[in-house]
């Protein structure tokens, strides 16, 4: 019969191994915080700069002087209005990731916080379990072996645990990859049919509307690739990466002529496709092994079962 003390040593095996596992995702997300945090910075400080730019055109200055002599003015001031839109958008997004990245080492530190103190648990439980096998002296000659059993089965409950935590990550970043990938596939024709038969002012909105859309579909997968990263932590198995697309943004077209225009949002498709593919084939084969280490166990977990179940009834 198993007994409280057995249930509570085998609760406590699985919670140590699940706080293992989170503080090794912490370490994960800390690391991306750090990561993001820099980026923030360094995107604040380009739009800092942009800004400048534009004051000192849209001011009383030399520089604007020397434009409007050179018939320039309206064209610098227009290129450096929107180099610096696409500034503010590049920090808004990395102020929003880094945001997302803090809230997730808030949630594992709670988490790990949740646990408690492990080390009292373990004391009272050895001493509960001391007091079970000396009331019962039938216990003593299987008492070692079955602690043992206990612990290890808790070890493999959450270790299970972990696997199908990192299974569900890795099905989230499939489905976020399909989807980017279907979506670049269909602007990548549409790009090439503007590219050589043109478009007026509805393909022109179109196309744009496809960009940010692609763009949407590209930060949503790499956030999940973020999550599988920190949940791939714990089961010692490393990350696939990310996207690492820059932002496919409709600013694109307000500099270059038509032709070139498409010829560049073709080939920022076109990289962007084949990294979302490349990553695709690193999910699968991550998913692919993280169900032979769900089977293993299971067999693991239905072993131990038996084993304790037997050393129970000698």
């Amino acid at each position: 019969m198993t007994t409280p003390a057995l249930r509570g040593l085998t609760d406590l095996a699985h919670d140590g191994t699940i706080r293992d596992g989170l503080l090794a995702q912490l370490d994960v997300a800390r690391e991306r915080l750090a990561e993001l945090q820099r980026r923030r910075d360094e995107t604040v400080g380009a739009l800092a700069a942009e800004l400048e730019d534009v004051a000192r055109l849209e001011t009383m200055s030399m520089t604007r002087i020397l434009a409007s002599l050179r018939g320039r003015r309206d064209l610098d001031l227009d290129q450096e209005r929107a180099e610096a839109e696409a500034a503010r958008y590049a920090a808004a997004e990395a102020e929003a990731r880094r945001t997302t990245a803090q809230q997730q080492v808030d949630v594992l530190e709670a988490r790990v916080a949740e646990l408690g103190d492990l080390d009292a648990r373990r004391a009272a439980l050895l001493e509960q379990r001391a007091a079970e096998v000396a009331a019962d002296p039938a216990m003593a000659a299987t008492a070692e072996r079955v602690d043992e059993v206990a612990a290890e089965l808790g070890v493999r409950l959450a270790e299970r645990e972990q696997v199908e935590e990192a299974l569900m990550a890795a099905g989230y970043a499939q489905r976020a990859l399909s989807e980017a990938a279907a979506h670049l596939g269909g602007a990548g024709d549409w790009a090439t049919f503007d590219t050589f038969f043109g478009g007026g002012v509805f393909t022109d909105m179109a196309k744009y509307d496809r960009l940010d859309r692609a763009a949407v579909l590209m930060r949503d997968a790499d956030a999940a690739l973020d999550h599988l990263a920190t949940e791939l932590a714990d089961v010692g198995m490393q990350h696939v990466g990310d996207v690492g697309i820059g932002q496919l943004t409709g600013f694109f077209d307000v500099w270059f002529d038509n032709i070139f225009s498409d010829w560049a949002v073709r080939d920022r498709i076109r990289r962007a496709a084949e990294r979302v593919a490349e990553v695709q084939a690193a999910v699968q084969g991550t998913a692919a092994a993280l169900h032979e280490r769900l089977s293993a166990c299971d067999a693991e977990v239905e072993r131990l079962t038996r084993a304790r179940e037997e050393l129970l009834g000698a």
